[in-house]
């Protein structure tokens, strides 16, 4: 006979995390966001500790300052449009694999520091990358739209003009004068 196991991955790391505190001796706060308050600062000793502990799980302790995951946000979306590495790649994917939270608390997190969301961020990066290669001309637009992850040519010059408030040709004449 097979069976299936509904599992609540929420309620399984909260439990986690709660037998690994409990044991350390630590204190904590869950707070209806997710994050967990504590009432003490703890020494590395037993920072470090905890954290072996919860690695195994998948549980990784962030602790720098959420400041410095969203520059880690704009660092890994930058790194990829610049690299050229953005064909068929899934950007919630990428962040969450990479930064080791979900995709929507890095969405809600992002949003609230910079008042845009990731996906704006990451068509003013391309937009970006598009005015350097057109102003080099040895790229033709639909190269540079397969290249940048645009669907095509329309959706690029659509995008471009959204961000710019220029068309391509515009902002071409306007930069070479």
């Amino acid at each position: 006979m097979e069976y299936s196991f509904i599992v609540d991955p929420e309620k399984m790391v909260s439990e986690v995390f709660r037998r690994t505190m409990v044991a350390a001796g630590v204190d904590f706060e869950i707070l209806k966001d997710g994050t967990i308050k504590l009432p003490e600062d703890l020494s590395n000793e037993k920072l470090e500790s905890i954290s072996k502990e919860l690695k195994d799980f998948g549980v990784k302790i962030q602790t720098n300052d959420n400041k410095d995951l969203v520059e880690e946000i704009k660092i890994y979306i930058k790194k990829m449009v610049y690299d050229g590495n953005i064909r068929n790649v899934k950007i919630s994917e990428l962040l969450s694999n990479k930064l080791g939270f979900s995709y929507p608390y890095l969405s809600n997190l992002f949003s609230s520091k910079t008042f845009t969301s990731i996906e704006n961020f990451y068509i003013l990066v391309r937009i970006e990358k598009v005015k350097e290669l057109v102003l080099l001309e040895n790229a033709s637009l639909s190269e540079i739209a397969h290249d940048l992850n645009f669907s095509s040519v329309p959706h690029l010059s659509n995008q471009f003009k959204k961000v710019t408030g220029l068309t391509i040709t515009q902002y071409l004449k306007f930069r070479k004068k």
